[in-house]
């Protein structure tokens, strides 16, 4: 399958403003890492984030950097984000307000979108208050309170990494209630952290986690500053959300690539360059001595490649748990062709967290009809599957009770749909769980609701058709024209830089055609005004707009219409 890897850094530059005598340090740890995206913690205000653009990675390669927008917090040390834009493209920074108290920072919220796939994600800079003691661990504790509330808010399955210097001494709920707030089940669970590593204890000045210990990487007092006594904290940290974790087809951590970079395990309470190094040579270990009193943490991702599917196909029922009959046998998904033409699925794959299953015309045809509901099941005898029709019988796929992926991918092995479900979704035994809008954002819990209609052996679901029994297309068989208020899906999508948006209003009415961005900010307006009856088609021209999700909402005072469309550059 298409995948691309690419490795994230955090790194506290130690108060980097325009160092000049340790900027050569940093470029021979930047050449050794070679990352595609850097999280770094004390930057003191503009003049280090242009500082460490110019002197730093443009010498290690020119133009090949930006900076995400920069926020100058009221701290001295800021935190800041470069990344290749060959790669990514930067779509925002937003402020997570947990500071709480002066001299303290709030984290730092980017919104970055992976340039191949289209697939949009959110990177969070954190640098949490300083130094032991309870009144510091209790600061600690109210940051990471407002930090995981607002992690908590995202949608359910959502994709994001939280990194930075933490300054958390241990796991202990007692001493720094901060860590289980962060990694910590609780009553939501969206918002919870992970180590990809798994490397969890009292880590403070213990050996057994020499391994992952990130400070000090000096054993005595430098000029510049920083912390001394040799490596012996684990304060630096790349978290994960469970869905980075597990097998999706959106965004995965590459096991085996997480590292306190050059870390050896063998350098416990003394320097980074102390003796032999085993795992990085003698210039690598002095760089990470000089640069700064902590090392830098790497990890690496998988991102599908090559341009989101042009297909628009979407997943619109799914029956996890059937109660008449196992989930072996009774279980399906149900998937509409919400496009303008048919569509053959021959030679595209169904995917799970776990296997994948080819899609031959072999088995049973595979052409979908636009406007029409397409059903794909565990098998066809309706003593074992609980009394559904299936279109397509699959095999090797099971779809897990407490959660699970679906992900369609068309013949070039890019995703088509994907619905990435949990425990929070509104299906139960033998109810399944529908789209209440095929215009809704399908990996959002609350866009499903729990069916309500009775079909076969007492299981409750409509397979192959509209969850409400409307016509799917909305088309009048008797004049051949629309009699409802429609937005077609929009041609092409994704598109660059022009879009087709076709529509129809039943009546001559005010209407509103409007483009929104993935933060719900008015982009433009393309219709405002009284309209005629019938068809109509505007065509979007975004070449001002940056890549990335918008939304198209049509509204006459009385009813919305909404989809989403991409763009790409």
């Amino acid at each position: 399958m298409a995948q691309s890897n690419y490795t994230f850094m955090t790194y506290n530059l130690l108060n980097y403003e325009d160092e000049n005598d340790r900027e050569d340090d940093y470029i021979t740890v930047i050449e050794y890492v070679e990352p595609d995206i850097i999280i770094a913690e004390e930057v003191v205000g503009q003049t280090g984030y242009n500082h460490f653009l110019t002197d730093v990675l443009d010498v290690v390669e020119a133009d090949a950097w930006t900076g995400a927008d920069f926020t100058n917090q009221s701290a001295s040390q800021d935190i800041a984000l470069y990344y290749r834009h060959d790669v990514f493209s930067f779509i925002s920074t937003s402020l997570i307000n947990t500071a709480q108290s002066p001299g303290t920072r709030d984290v730092v919220e980017w919104v970055l979108e992976h340039n191949d796939s289209g697939i949009q994600f959110n990177v969070y800079g954190v640098h949490l208050k300083a130094s032991q003691g309870s009144s510091n661990a209790q600061q600690r504790l109210l940051e990471v309170t407002e930090l995981r509330d607002h992690l908590n808010d995202l949608p359910t399955g959502s994709h994001f990494m939280v990194a930075g210097d933490f300054n958390i001494y241990s796991n202990s709920s007692s001493s720094e209630p901060a860590f289980d707030m962060l990694t910590g089940e609780g009553n939501d669970a969206d918002g919870r952290l992970f180590d990809p590593v798994n490397r969890i204890g009292n880590w403070h000045n213990n050996s057994s986690f020499a391994d992952v210990h990130t400070q000090s990487t000096r054993l005595a007092q430098l000029p510049d500053g920083g912390a001394s006594g040799g490596l012996d904290d684990r304060f630096d940290w790349i978290f994960v959300s469970e869905a980075v974790l597990n097998e999706t087809y959106e965004i995965n951590y590459v096991e085996d690539t997480y590292w306190a970079v050059g870390n050896d395990g063998n350098h416990f309470n003394v320097a980074i360059n102390d003796g032999n190094n085993s795992l990085v040579n003698d210039a690598m270990a002095n760089a990470l001595h000089s640069a700064s009193d902590h090392l830098p943490v790497m990890a690496t991702f998988t991102f599908p490649g090559g341009d989101p599917s042009p297909y628009n196909i979407v997943i619109t029922e799914v029956m996890v748990n059937p109660a008449a009959v196992s989930d072996t046998y009774g279980e399906w998904f149900e998937i509409y062709n919400a496009d303008t033409v048919t569509i053959d699925m021959e030679g595209w794959k169904l995917k799970d967290n776990n296997n994948e299953h080819p899609i031959s015309n072999d088995a049973m045809m595979v052409l979908i009809e636009p406007g029409q509901y397409f059903v794909f099941g565990r098998n066809s005898v309706d003593s074992l599957n609980g009394g559904y029709i299936p279109d397509y019988v699959y095999n090797d796929l099971w779809l897990a009770n407490t959660g699970d992926e679906i992900v369609i991918l068309d013949q070039d092995e890019l995703k088509v749909d994907k619905v990435y479900y949990t425990t929070n979704f509104p299906y139960s035994s033998g109810v399944s769980m529908y789209l209440k809008n095929i215009n809704y954002d399908n990996i959002i819990d609350t866009s499903w609701a729990a069916s309500t209609t009775l079909y076969g052996d007492d299981n409750y679901g409509t397979p192959g058709g509209a969850w409400d029994d409307t016509l799917s297309t909305n088309y009048d068989d008797g004049i051949g024209l629309p009699n409802e208020f429609v937005l077609y899906p929009a041609y092409p999508n994704p598109f660059n830089p022009t879009t087709t948006i076709q529509f129809n209003v039943e009546a001559m009415h005010a209407s509103l055609l409007q483009i929104y961005d993935i933060k719900g900010r008015l982009v433009e307006t393309l219709v405002n005004g009284k309209l005629m009856s019938g068809e109509h088609v505007v065509t979007w021209n975004a070449s001002n707009q940056p890549s990335g999700m918008y939304f198209v909402q049509l509204t006459n005072g009385t009813f919305n219409k909404t989809q989403k469309v991409i763009l790409l550059k």
